[in-house]
């Protein structure tokens, strides 16, 4: 019991350097959170979107990975100039690290050929945190564990610039992104003994709107491939839409040595103007011997912005109602 205990500090530990190659957010609805992975996505839409996702990763691991992702974007025209703003802010916990990842966000647009391109740039902070105080040794267990100077028992943080970019083109029906986040890839130091290399990663993300003969129903194909050019890990989801309110698909999850890792299964749903969706990721790999899955909760808002040419808003007096 006592080697347990200490391989499971150690893991704590060193979670974060094994977790992830990069240090981007793998979730499984990505299509609705694109702007979290490039900014050149902001103002896309055309509308005020606002977003909140939850997941959480292997089910019944205790410590295991909880993700929060909070992002709003909008259009903003200056004379002809098409452009969008966004905010992104992602809180995650991993065993004993705790990250936080807050930018803002610009994207330029312009039309080109027969879709429009969009250049986007987002600038902000990325904070690392290690819950030192949190480590717990069993009583007994000094043999196993020495009091070592270098295991901090304190909690420990430090902040960095963080920032991102991307280009994207789009169409009506089809949209094609390339991101890089990190660029300053940052070593931020939580003390003389401890430190976190902040990984530059790049994404692929693409998707299209497929109209079936039957004019109720679309086909939406979509892919994520994220790298820091030493791992690859690439998502392909399937989803089909009924009368543009509810969905339903299927998604995969490959790793770079071509072996699937998860499979998912979505559904969702337009209810009074909020966009709600979920999704269960059930883990193919060795992991399925210790977790049932993850889950993933996701909902979003669009507000439109536009007002058709004419017309104007009309207030009456309460007076004569």
């Amino acid at each position: 019991m006592k080697r347990i205990w200490f391989i499971i500090i150690i893991i704590c530990t060193y979670a974060y350097e094994v977790r992830s190659q990069t240090d981007d957010a793998l979730f499984s609805q990505y299509f609705m959170a694109l702007n979290y992975y490039n900014p050149a996505y902001a103002g896309k839409s055309g509308e005020l979107n606002a977003m909140a996702l939850y997941r959480m990763q292997w089910l019944g691991v205790k410590n295991a990975p909880k993700s929060i992702c909070v992002a709003a974007d909008m259009p903003w025209k200056y004379g002809k100039i098409q452009q969008g703003l966004g905010l992104v802010v992602m809180s995650e916990s991993i065993g004993l690290d705790q990250n936080l990842h807050v930018g803002a966000q610009y994207a330029y647009r312009r039309k080109l050929g027969k879709g429009t391109l969009s250049i986007g740039l987002q600038a902000g902070v990325i904070n690392k945190a290690f819950r030192g105080d949190s480590i717990y040794i069993p009583a007994g267990s000094e043999a196993v564990v020495p009091d070592d100077e270098a295991i901090t028992k304190s909690g420990l943080d430090a902040m960095g610039i963080d920032m991102s970019a991307g280009v994207m083109y789009y169409g009506d029906r089809y949209f094609v992104g390339i991101g890089s986040a990190h660029l300053l890839a940052p070593t931020l130091n939580l003390d003389e003994n401890m430190e976190r290399k902040i990984e530059r990663s790049y994404n692929l993300t693409a998707g299209y709107n497929m109209q079936l003969k039957n004019t109720l129903f679309e086909l939406q194909p979509s892919v994520l491939v994220l790298t820091n050019l030493q791992m690859v890990s690439a998502d392909v989801t399937a989803r089909a839409v009924y009368n543009k309110m509810y969905n339903g698909g299927l998604g995969l999850r490959i790793s770079d040595s071509g072996k699937l890792n998860s499979a998912t299964l979505y559904i969702g749903a337009l209810i009074k103007g909020f966009r709600v969706g979920y999704a269960f990721e059930f883990p193919t790999s060795a992991m399925n011997a210790a977790s049932a899955g993850s889950h993933e909760l996701a909902v979003t808002y669009h507000l439109k912005l536009d007002k058709k040419k004419g017309l104007k808003n009309k207030h009456k007096s309460i007076r004569i109602l």
